[in-house]
């Protein structure tokens, strides 16, 4: 939902973490990186920003933050003519507010626009005033832009790392913020459906249970012994560390739970409406997020409910709009009167009709439009049915999972990105193998997302030993799929990256390159594989690469190429030579013969007059005679009709 989904602050549950006092020697070596990218212009970025802070870029920063929006007209009044030169300059700045949680209006908005928008004030409160101006100027923007690496660096350099006690806090807070999430969740009746769908297809006991429950809460409460120091390790916990017989046993406690559910969301059904039992309808609701507490749903499946619920509650905020438009736009209506309209009972009998009949001076324009107001009503109550909810309950159940969503997020971005530099230092050892380096960044950051979704505190070690695993084979993957021409399947990798790991120690050992069979026993691998990896791995050279010191040829240049370039020219030579065939067929015997001897014709060679006849019996001059004959019945118009495209060709 749309309302007020960007007005939330952020929860109090998260606390300030401690730094780590010790930086492992990657993080060291990329702050080397990034202290040589900014020694030459630290000075110049000092004063610089100094400046920026109290001219138009500050005064800007400042009325967007204290009120959590700003107008175009505002940002072409502070900003000079130079920087919103052009609709790309304004689109720039647009972004930057954007990412300071500063939005920007065409024109000064009203009430409801904020109350459908939200509005950010306290978000991104701890960018210094300084340095949220410096973020708006063309000249900081331009430098990061021309390097992207470069300004990533950066950014990563400004996060904490995380000691083992603030890691812990942190996937604490990811728990509750998850836990909070689903409660509210399972309060709508529709995803409660969706849920029963699900758990009949654990029915089929080739569908595995973790696909929808990871396990339950009452299970984390026996095993959350984890000390405050982290030194005790629990006992693994969730559906990985199941056996077969946990596993049955966990499908046959979800099958009874939604089996239950389903029997509630019945009396939810019919009760829902105002000729329903109203405290059956609650009674019933109550049941099933009882019901549904200790359940741990897998990832997947909450995103997609989430997904789900947003989609539905965007078409409930689009209906609503449009009844705003009518009553404002075309009624006339005052906006705090129409506000009423949309945050009460939107659906209700005779809503619309007691407008129009009352003494207000909008009320005739509210006759016009009954029709279009009766047709959003109609799409409003039905999206009623569909959620088993009033829209005001849908409203606000909307609010609070957006809310509980901000604050996940941000809990997981705080663990992913006091981890960023763990994703850079193992990024940096697959250089050079078909993939940039930003490329590789990346996708060692999709690896470390989901070792955040995964990550279990009470097993006892450290986010970073655990994220190791997910970031190198997210990048081994993409480098296997992405960096070369031809792509190579990622067992094979991983046996030739072993091999590989066998060979640099045998070299650093003896001081010499081990032979295949050596390579074979050190892998204990075949030999025929070592020696298929072996070719497989060699790459592809580009046949464009130049050969020499001059680099004026290529490889190219030295592929012999086929006798004939143009495919048509083949074909059309081939065509010829069936037609020199088929016409001397039909001229007589010896006719054709002298021919094929005289013009070299099906022979590695022609001949003269003397070989013709000498081969033949005949006279030189008889020979003459034979092949003038042939020509001129070849020059006959029926023999021309044949070969004339050849000739004219020739």
């Amino acid at each position: 939902m749309k309302t007020n989904e960007d007005a939330f602050e952020n929860d109090d549950d998260i606390d300030e973490m401690e730094e780590d006092s010790s930086i492992d020697d990657e993080a060291a070596e990329l702050d080397k990186w990034e202290d040589e990218g900014s020694e030459e212009q630290g000075s110049a970025s000092g004063s610089r920003r100094s400046v920026t802070a109290g001219n138009g870029y500050g005064a800007l920063v400042r009325l967007g933050r204290s009120r959590g929006w700003v107008t175009v007209e505002e940002i072409n009044d502070h900003l000079p003519e130079s920087a919103v030169r052009t609709a790309e300059n304004v689109q720039e700045i647009t972004e930057a507010l954007g990412r300071l949680s500063i939005k920007v209006f065409e024109t000064r908005p009203d009430e409801d626009d904020l109350l459908i928008t939200g509005n950010g004030v306290d978000e991104a409160e701890d960018i210094d005033e300084d340095d949220a101006a410096a973020m708006l100027t063309p000249e900081e923007s331009a430098g990061l832009s021309k390097d992207p690496l470069r300004a990533y660096l950066r950014g990563v350099g400004s996060h904490k790392l995380l000691t083992r006690a603030g890691e812990i806090e942190v996937a604490k807070s990811i728990e509750m913020f998850t836990g909070r999430l689903v409660s509210t969740l399972v309060q709508y009746p529709m995803a409660v459906a969706e849920l029963c769908k699900m758990a009949e297809t654990l029915k089929d006991t080739s569908v595995s249970v973790d696909t929808l429950v990871d396990g339950f809460t009452d299970n984390l409460e026996e095993v959350d012994a984890v000390s405050s120091d982290g030194d005790d390790i629990a006992t693994d916990i969730g559906a990985a560390a199941m056996t077969a017989d946990q596993l049955e046993e966990m499908r046959a406690r979800v099958l009874d739970i939604f089996e239950n559910c389903g029997r509630h969301l019945e009396t939810v059904r019919a009760n829902f409406g105002p000729k329903g039992d109203a405290e059956a309808y609650k009674a019933a609701c109550a049941a099933i997020a009882e019901l549904l507490a200790p359940v741990r749903f897998s990832v997947k499946v909450v995103t997609q409910l989430s997904e789900d619920i947003s989609k539905h509650m965007d078409e409930v905020t689009t209906s609503l709009k449009n009844v705003r438009r009518v009553l404002a736009d075309q009624c006339r209506m005052p906006q705090r009167a129409t506000l009423d309209v949309i945050n009460g009972d939107p659906t209700a009998d005779g809503l619309f009709e007691a407008i129009a009949e009352s003494e207000t001076p909008w009320a005739p324009a509210v006759a016009r439009n009954l029709g279009v107001l009766h047709e959003e009503q109609r799409h409003l109550r039905g999206f009623e049915e569909r959620a088993m909810m009033t829209i005001a309950s849908q409203r606000e159940l909307a609010r609070l999972l957006k809310l509980a969503q901000t604050n996940l997020m941000q809990a997981k971005a705080r663990m992913i990105e006091a981890n960023l530099r763990l994703v850079i230092s193992i990024a940096k050892g697959y250089v050079n193998r078909g993939l940039a380096m930003t490329d590789l960044i990346q996708e060692g950051n999709l690896g470390l997302m989901k070792a955040v979704d995964k990550f279990e505190y009470r097993r006892g070690y450290k986010f970073s030993t655990y994220a190791t695993w997910w970031v190198r084979q997210s990048v081994t993957r993409a480098v296997a799929d992405f960096g070369n021409t031809i792509r190579i399947p990622v067992h094979m990798t991983e046996s030739y990256n072993k091999i590989r790991r066998h060979k640099q120690h045998f070299l650093q050992e003896h001081g010499r390159q081990p032979t295949e069979q050596e390579l074979a026993d050190l892998a204990e691998l075949p030999l025929a594989k070592v020696q298929l990896l072996t070719q497989a791995m060699r790459g592809v050279e580009s046949i464009d690469a130049p050969i020499g010191d001059d680099e004026d040829a290529t490889k190219l240049d030295f592929v012999r190429g086929d006798e004939h370039d143009d495919p048509s020219r083949a074909f059309q030579d081939r065509s010829m030579i069936e037609c020199i065939k088929k016409s001397l067929d039909d001229l007589a015997p010896r006719e054709a013969q002298v021919l094929r001897l005289r013009y070299g014709i099906g022979t590695n060679k022609d001949h003269t007059l003397e070989e013709v006849g000498h081969a033949l019996g005949l006279t030189r001059e008889r020979v003459r005679q034979i092949e003038s004959a042939a020509i001129r019945k070849l020059r006959s118009p029926e023999f021309q009709e044949r070969l004339r495209d050849y000739l004219t060709e020739n």
